[in-house]
């Protein structure tokens, strides 16, 4: 058993990063248009398409 615990605490660092780069990407793409819409009209129709 103490040897699988590095190797619980990779797989745990890991699932956190992961984790922290989708939720980071998600909202960045949820934002980045509204914040974005009144300086040009392109980005709202680009983020839909890209959906």
């Amino acid at each position: 058993m103490p040897q699988m615990m590095p190797l619980f605490w990779m797989m745990m660092i890991i699932l956190t990063i992961t984790l922290l780069i989708i939720c980071s990407s998600y909202i960045y793409f949820l934002y980045l248009p509204s914040l974005t819409f009144n300086k040009s009209k392109l980005s709202a129709p680009c983020y839909w398409n890209w959906k």
